[in-house]
């Protein structure tokens, strides 16, 4: 029953994606950003804050292959939901432990990331997940990028018309037909050496910034 139960969320998960990209009325900046990290004939990280990721999916899915990009997710119960919503979409699961286990077989699958990666593959990460604390951004990021030599591309949303879920990340569920704010920073690159606190510093301004400046897009000319 788990399992189905599981299965039943995660299809529900791609139903609200895929009326968001049919239905969604969204307003972007940073176009070009985004053609930027797309043409550089390297692998691209996508990087949001946990609580978006519904506001995003949608537009992601209308311009983005989805057979080409994993997505992060938790081990457990979630990762089994997640891993049904990224397996409908086209993309693939990379389930692994989020909760700063340091085991070898955590270190086996980052290790599989990076060489999917290096191989052309993308990916799609919520840094502060999956159990926060919000708007901190965890390691395994910030190693992915040095290790693999891929872009960070910092990614903002925000809309006003949905379900607002109360618990650590605000999870928003945008209703069919939103107006959803998106702002897409400058790409980032990974120093190759050096403590990994060179990128999760300005990857953390960055996506603040993303953040407000979608919120202010929001309520600025398009309300």
């Amino acid at each position: 029953m788990t399992s189905l139960r599981n299965r039943t969320l995660g299809n529900g998960l791609y139903l609200i994606s895929q009326i968001s990209r049919k239905t969604g009325r969204y307003h972007v900046e940073g176009l070009p950003n985004f053609e930027q990290a797309r043409n550089s004939q390297r692998p691209v990280i996508w990087v949001a804050w946990h609580g978006m990721t519904m506001m995003l999916a949608g537009w992601v899915l209308r311009h983005y292959d989805a057979g080409s990009l994993l997505i992060m997710m938790p081990d457990d119960w979630r990762g089994e939901v997640l891993g049904q919503f990224a397996t409908r979409i086209g993309a693939t699961p990379a389930k692994m432990n989020l909760k700063g286990d340091t085991s070898m077989a955590t270190a086996r699958k980052l290790a599989q990331m990076v060489r999917k990666l290096k191989e052309g593959w993308h990916a799609y990460i919520t840094p502060d997940g999956p159990d926060g604390p919000p708007y901190i951004i965890k390691p395994g990021v910030a190693y992915l990028a040095q290790k693999s030599d891929a872009i960070l591309l910092p990614v903002g949303a925000f809309t006003r018309s949905g379900v607002r879920i109360n618990r650590w990340d605000q999870y928003m569920v945008p209703w069919p037909f939103s107006r959803i704010s998106v702002v897409i920073s400058e790409p980032l690159e990974a120093p190759q050496r050096g403590e990994l606190t060179a990128i999760t510093e300005p990857l953390t301004d960055a996506l603040h910034r993303t953040t407000a400046r979608a919120i202010s897009n929001y309520f600025g000319p398009y309300e």
